[in-house]
């Protein structure tokens, strides 16, 4: 272990207290000593995986993290160049060259400070991805979830195996996830009245996705606009629902323009449906998706050359993006690992999760709507654009957090059902030994 190592640890030691502390000024004190507690044990995971993937088993940092290894690559060369003064950063040219020199900037000025370690980045990425438990706790209450439901939701968001694993890597996608659930939070608190200091959360989340990947950001924007149109006091009239009906109309148009001209200065002017489809048949006849992992795409291949196909699919193509890789298929070593998990969503996550939603539109259906409304440009998007397992894993990251919310409320709700069945039962054994131990009354005359 280096120097630099040493410098990594204590950043993420620092980093995990000043989130410790933020736990305990922003979370009620009944549930304070709680999500400290959570909020240390998810640290030190993330931490431990740090240390076992560079130091342990090294191995596993190479296998599973190419784009970590290219950033730090570069980084590290660029900290040489810059202490030699030979480092000179070119202006960018676009909005995609921007935040692209902005990201590695950060990768590159920590090895030039502290010295070489891919721990050094990873340590700021910890910092932020563990911040997101406070987020989906005081989300879960805002919108009314017990504090049963919001620790479960904490907890399932805290410890599930691949929110740590993409939480640990230098990626874009953990801090779009820690920026999409702090923004959506601030949203729905400056929703309400007396949480006008959120705007200020909400305006720098908003940037940080921006700055980040700045489609995900325009997405953002556009998730909030639609939720706040639907949040506005309008009377529930004809007149009302034609000018939220005018307001969506309005957004839609804008949104698809900067998008579209976003994705293009990413993946150039051609991008297109038929773009995505050659691309995706590229690949397929090569064998490799996403530089060689071979085997992850769908097991249900999705091509669309036309609007109307896309739209037609968007369905099924939303199920996939939620529920990839199906547990079902012999597939890649990699894809594999993520059977038990994915086997966990299926048979114990997903059915809370329904009972959460029903609950949630029952009780509190401005809350869920809000949150389901901020995300949908995002998880339709991604489903239009996705056709690979591992790609699929890692975007819906970005997400899932806030989804997990309902999974808490539907667990509350199962476990009352559960300590209903089991009152009852004793109820039933009680009644019915106290049958058996009183004597009939006729039993009684005869035997006196």
């Amino acid at each position: 272990m280096t120097i630099a190592d040493i410098w990594a640890l204590i950043l993420m030691l620092a980093g995990g207290l000043l989130v410790w502390a933020l736990t305990g000024r922003l979370v009620d004190n009944a549930d304070r000593l709680f999500m400290q507690r959570i909020v240390a044990a998810t640290f030190a995971l993330r931490v431990a995986w740090s240390v076992f993937q560079h130091h342990i088993y090294p191995p596993a940092w190479n296998a599973f993290a190419a784009d970590a290894r290219l950033r730090y690559s570069v980084g590290r060369q660029g900290a040489e160049l810059w202490h030699l003064g030979l480092w000179r950063p070119e202006l960018p040219k676009t909005l995609s060259e921007s935040h692209n020199m902005l990201v590695q900037l950060k990768t590159t000025a920590l090895i030039y400070l502290f010295g070489p370690s891919p721990m050094l980045p990873e340590a700021l990425i910890i910092t932020l991805n563990v911040s997101i438990c406070i987020a989906v706790y005081l989300l879960a209450r805002q919108i009314s979830a017990t504090r049963q439901a919001a620790r479960a939701a904490v907890v399932f968001s805290a410890f599930m195996p691949t929110l740590v694993f993409w939480s640990t890597q230098d990626l874009k996608d953990p801090v779009c996830a820690t920026a999409v659930a702090w923004a959506v939070l601030g949203m729905v608190k400056v929703g309400q009245r007396g949480h006008g200091s959120w705007l200020l959360v909400m305006v720098f989340a908003d940037l940080l996705a921006l700055t980040y990947r700045p489609y995900v950001g325009i997405l953002l924007l556009v998730g909030q606009g639609v939720a706040a149109v639907y949040t506005l006091r309008l009377p529930r009239t004809a007149v009302g629902a034609v000018i939220r009906i005018s307001l969506f109309v309005m957004m839609a148009p804008i949104a698809l323009y900067f998008g579209v001209q976003e994705m293009k200065s990413t993946y150039g002017e051609e991008m297109g449906l038929q773009w995505a489809v050659d691309s995706y048949a590229t690949f397929r006849e090569s064998g490799e998706v996403l530089g060689g992992v071979k085997g992850s795409e769908y097991e249900i291949p999705l091509t669309a050359s036309t609007p109307t196909e896309a739209i037609l699919q968007l369905p099924v193509r939303i199920l996939l993006l939620l529920l990839t890789p199906i547990p079902l298929f012999i597939g890649t070593f990699r894809k594999m690992l993520t059977y038990p998990e994915m086997w966990f969503i299926y048979v114990y996550i997903i059915p809370r999760f329904v009972l959460g939603v029903k609950e949630a539109w029952r009780k509190n259906r401005a809350g869920l709507l809000t949150i389901l409304l901020s995300l949908t440009p995002m998880v339709t998007s991604y489903a239009l654009k996705t056709a690979v397992s591992g790609e699929a894993i890692r975007m819906r990251s970005q997400f899932m957090p806030l989804l997990l919310i309902f999974a808490g409320i539907g667990y509350v709700l199962k476990e009352r059902q559960k300590a209903r069945e089991i009152a009852m039962s004793q109820v039933n054994r009680d009644a019915l030994g106290s049958a058996v131990d009183q004597p009939e009354e006729a039993d009684l005359e005869a035997s006196s």
